[in-house]
């Protein structure tokens, strides 16, 4: 790391380069306040035109008289600290002396600390006080034991790597009145040094990138410096060579960025926590894969340890022990109160409860739970190691991961598990096909996986229960009885699941009360139920009560058009039953919401208010597998912004936050479809229905509301053919 100037800079330099002196600036590396070894260096722009071009004394900096002045000021003065040593000199250096202009001053203090060659101070000062580069303190040649690389031999005992680091002080625009030459005491180098030796030494890194990063990420989080330039030496790499090194500077910023104001201090946690943050994998690939991980998952919340987040599932094929069935694999976030290894035995107690029999190494198991991360820890024991060990090379890891967590920090390489995800080779060979997700929405479908390109598109078929309907005119408006027979139709026409709602939720429609809805949604329910119908039923309510007793009754899913904004105990009816849950895109209440639509940019925001109820579902214990959203066509919107919102979806399923997660649109017979094709009459627009069930399809929607289900029905084919390249027969 060179601090000396250049010529190439601007200005010519005269220079006197490490003038040995003796002299008391603060405290030596046995702490003693008594005379030590410093070494100075000065640097002063100026011309040497005249004296180049003449070679006449007059016009030459003598170079002793420079010299002479600075040793009698350093060694019979004492000085505070190396910071007020070299404030001094450059005092002296743009004053009547030496009449400098511009100086920088670089101290070395080779006895200041214990392990390292030298700390020192770095300034540069201007006679008319501003500011053009930063203060710096360097530490240099800090020696230190550690283990590092990938070899087996490294992996066995410790080795020397030499440290070297420059902390960039904040510039200031002009100099303070009154230096007293004392710098912040977050660039207490001291301080610095201790914290990077613990850090060093008590871990172990496979790559010096690693080890200067996490040094970085240690002195900018817990020592609180703004800026640093870590180089990491690795004397023992190359047999013909002094060295191999890496150098890089990183901002605090940059770890505040990628971590979040969540991070918590790197490897020494200085206050008790009561409560901690980890995250657990989880897998399963024998019997219900499905329902052992909810039991497992379950398990975790009913013995105290609070489930804050939980990732999409994922199947994959198994890795190491190949002759197994695949895996369904997922991270949950949980809250904790117990320690690293209580946490340990608490899951394989879980694990023995539920049954599981340890037979293969990394063979086949009904539940495993493993600790990925405890807070920032950094722990290896026979027992157990934090961070994971394997969880770098595990795509079935790092995807969940990202799902709840994707800015957060591995503690070893400070880099955010987004990016390890994308440093993975891709999954495309027959050995690693690429992961699946798995939505379980109910047993008599099949699984949903929104990632992938060739998936059939589900019918929501709808079933409206209101006697202003525009779909079947209150055709069944009490007559639960005649029900049944037309759910049959719908099976008959192609439908998958069926979608009974009692409140009307079209803009403007006023609001029955819950005891109504109660009273027309679930004696047909039961109905359907009871004629031995097991088709998947879907409830379009937007109230706790009538989500539950539905539930009870027979149905499967909760479709919710507010969300949980109208009435946030939905949410946790859906997470205390455990069935899949609509969260739909929308503002206001249906009375309100066409005067609230307006949007800069209509798919910027529905992604980011639809990210807001994702989270709050999280929080109120909802499975992220539970989730499907929709992005709410017809509601808080108008024309160009439904269609805008179809156009676009792809924007909306590839939003980070929401990637993997299933999309159900419902464009069936509205206002919109009416006012591009002119069509006034709701039960005539099949045709405008027809073209944007196809768009919706075109645009990634896994599932599609419609009233007119045989002719949908042959709509969702054909567009599955075209952009899903779904199995179609073929006729001749």
């Amino acid at each position: 790391m060179r601090e000396a100037p250049s010529s190439i800079e601007g200005k010519d330099l005269i220079y006197i380069r490490s003038i040995n002196l003796k002299t008391t600036a603060g405290y030596g590396s046995w702490a003693q306040h008594k005379p030590q070894p410093v070494i100075l260096s000065l640097y002063l722009k100026t011309s040497v035109a005249l004296a180049g071009s003449t070679d006449h004394l007059p016009y030459s900096i003598h170079y002793g008289h420079v010299c002479k002045v600075v040793s009698e000021l350093v060694e019979s003065c004492t000085f505070r600290t190396l910071e007020h040593l070299a404030e001094e000199v450059s005092k002296l250096a743009l004053g009547d002396k030496l009449h400098g202009e511009w100086v920088q001053v670089i101290v070395e203090k080779p006895r200041s600390l214990l392990r390292a060659d030298a700390a020192a101070i770095s300034i540069v000062r201007r006679k008319d006080g501003a500011r053009e580069v930063e203060d710096k303190v360097l530490i240099r040649g800090l020696r230190l034991v550690t283990v590092i690389g990938v070899n087996p031999w490294e992996r066995e005992e410790g080795q020397t790597v030499v440290v070297n680091l420059t902390l960039h002080k904040p510039m200031k625009r002009s100099a303070p009145k009154n230096v007293e030459g004392v710098f912040d005491t977050h660039y207490d180098y001291r301080k610095v040094a201790k914290v990077v030796t613990e850090c060093v030494e008590r871990t172990s890194y496979k790559t010096v990138e690693a080890l200067a990063t996490a040094v970085a990420r240690v002195v900018c989080v817990q020592c609180e410096v703004d800026k640093v330039t870590v180089s990491v030496e690795k004397p023992s790499a190359l047999t013909f060579a002094d060295c191999a090194g890496v150098e890089i500077t990183r901002h605090r910023a940059f770890f505040e960025r990628i971590e979040g104001p969540e991070s918590h201090d790197f490897f020494l946690i200085e206050e008790p926590q009561t409560t901690h943050r980890a995250f657990i994998a989880f897998g399963s690939n024998i019997g219900d894969r499905f329902e052992w991980i909810r039991g497992a998952v379950a398990q975790l919340d009913r013995r105290g340890h609070t489930v804050r987040k939980s990732s999409s599932l994922y199947e994959s094929k198994p890795m190491y022990y190949l002759d197994q069935p695949e895996f369904l694999n997922g991270v949950c976030e949980i809250e904790t109160k117990l320690s690293p290894m209580s946490l340990l035995k608490e899951l394989k107690d879980i694990e023995d409860t539920m049954g599981r029999k340890k037979t293969i190494e990394k063979g086949p198991r009904n539940i495993d739970l493993d600790i990925l991360l405890y807070d920032q820890l950094v722990m290896d024991s026979e027992e157990l190691t934090i961070p994971h060990k394997l969880m770098l090379e595990r795509e079935f890891v790092l995807r969940p991961l990202c799902d709840i967590a994707p800015m957060f920090a591995h503690p070893l390489t400070s880099t955010s598990f987004r990016v390890h995800l994308q440093s993975l080779p891709p999954s495309t060979t027959a050995h690693q096909p690429p992961l699946r997700t798995y939505v379980p929405l109910a047993k008599s479908i099949p699984i949903l996986d929104p990632l992938d390109p060739h998936r059939r598109t589900l019918l929501m078929a709808v079933l409206n229960l209101t006697p202003d309907s525009f779909s079947d005119g209150g055709k069944h408006f009490g007559d639960p009885s005649s029900v049944a027979s037309t759910v049959r139709e719908f099976i008959s026409a192609g439908a998958d699941i069926i979608d009974i709602g009692g409140q009307s939720t079209r803009p403007g429609a006023s609001d029955i009360g819950v005891k109504e809805e109660l009273n027309r949604v679930i004696p047909a329910i039961e109905h359907i139920r009871t004629a031995g119908i097991d088709i998947p039923i879907s409830v379009d309510t937007f109230r706790a009560e009538v989500a539950a007793r539905a539930i009870a009754a027979g149905a499967d899913i909760i479709n919710d058009i507010s969300a949980g904004m109208l009435d946030e105990q939905i949410l946790s009816v859906a997470a205390s039953t455990g069935v899949p849950i609509v969260l739909t895109h929308t503002r206001g209440t249906p009375q309100t919401m066409n005067s609230l639509a307006s949007y800069k940019d209509i798919i910027q925001e529905v992604g980011e208010e639809l990210e807001a109820r994702v989270d709050e579902a999280l929080a109120k214990g909802v499975r992220r597998w539970q989730i499907v959203l929709d992005p709410g066509l017809g509601f808080a919107k108008n024309m160009k912004q439904n269609l805008e919102v179809i156009k676009r979806l792809d924007r909306l399923r590839d939003r980070e936050r929401l990637r993997g997660l299933p999309w159900l649109l419902g464009p069936s017979r509205k206002r919109f479809i009416g006012a591009v094709t002119g069509v006034a009459d709701p039960l005539k627009r099949g045709w405008g229905t027809a073209g944007a069930v196809a768009g919706c399809i075109a645009g990634g929607a896994d599932i599609v509301r419609v009233h007119d289900v045989q002719e949908m029905s042959k709509v969702i084919a054909m567009a599955d053919s075209i952009w899903r390249s779904s199995t179609v027969a073929e006729s001749a």
